[in-house]
């Protein structure tokens, strides 16, 4: 091809044809200026794929991970609903001056509620997909109010959060420590042909105004961090809805 255009240039120099061969080398620059813009508009769409492809498959594991921490997040409020419940329960127990059994810490009442005054959540959530966006550059989210949800969430909201529920399960050690602190002395029972080690709660657990107070404590507790882990419950659920928005 471009032995065929020098070709014409010569014909046109040798037959003096000056003004035609002008015309034509200008043609032939802006041939070759728009097959260059045509070459880099492709390259440009190509690139554009490619990066919208990583911001998709990004943007699902961003989701994927909220959905997941959502999950874990219901299954630690349960956890506190239940340490609420089985506090007012034993309280209420108390104040109606039944005898404390032993077998209230170990087995559920007909409600299904677990007297294992011991519960406690774990803190975690999974912003490796979100670090992985971050490291590579947020400009990858092409959506800016959505990249600035992910930034505002990650980088501030949730070590915030986290940091509060943190206070507010402060005094989980102190609980269990204290509440450890009513067993009686260890004792040697037979258990289906074995002989175990345990330590027992006593009868007159229900007439000891500080355990009744501790039961309270633990009580507010439970209350105080299931209400605020569920309150950023909403927050993950409107990024996984705009993410699911942005990808459609």
């Amino acid at each position: 091809m471009i032995k065929f255009f020098r070709k014409i240039r010569q014909n046109l120099l040798s037959e003096g044809k000056t003004g035609k061969y002008l015309k034509y080398a200008i043609g032939e620059i802006v041939l070759v200026v728009i097959g260059i813009l045509l070459a880099l508009q492709l390259n440009n769409l190509n690139e554009s794929k490619k990066e919208r492809i990583y911001e998709i498959k990004m943007l699902n594991e961003v989701k994927l991970a909220l959905q997941n921490d959502i999950s874990y997040y219901r299954r630690m409020v349960s956890r506190m609903s239940i340490l609420d419940s089985s506090a007012t329960h034993l309280i209420s127990l108390a104040y109606n001056k039944r005898t404390f059994q032993d077998s209230l810490y170990i087995k559920a009442d007909n409600q299904g509620r677990w007297f294992k005054l011991k519960t406690g959540i774990a803190y975690r959530f999974n912003s490796g997909p979100y670090q992985a966006i971050k490291s590579s550059g947020m400009d990858k989210i092409s959506n800016d109010s959505l990249r600035n949800l992910l930034v505002n969430f990650y980088d501030f909201e949730l070590p915030r959060h986290m940091e509060i529920t943190k206070w507010y399960d402060r005094e989980y050690e102190a609980h269990i420590t204290k509440l450890d602190s009513f067993l009686g002395p260890s004792e040697i029972i037979e258990k289906n042909g074995d002989f175990e080690i345990v330590r027992k709660f006593p009868d007159d657990l229900f007439k000891r105004q500080e355990f009744i107070e501790l039961i309270g404590q633990i009580r507010k507790r439970a209350r105080f961090v299931g209400n605020y882990v569920e309150s950023i419950v909403p927050n993950m659920e409107n990024i996984v809805e705009k993410i699911e928005g942005e990808i459609k």
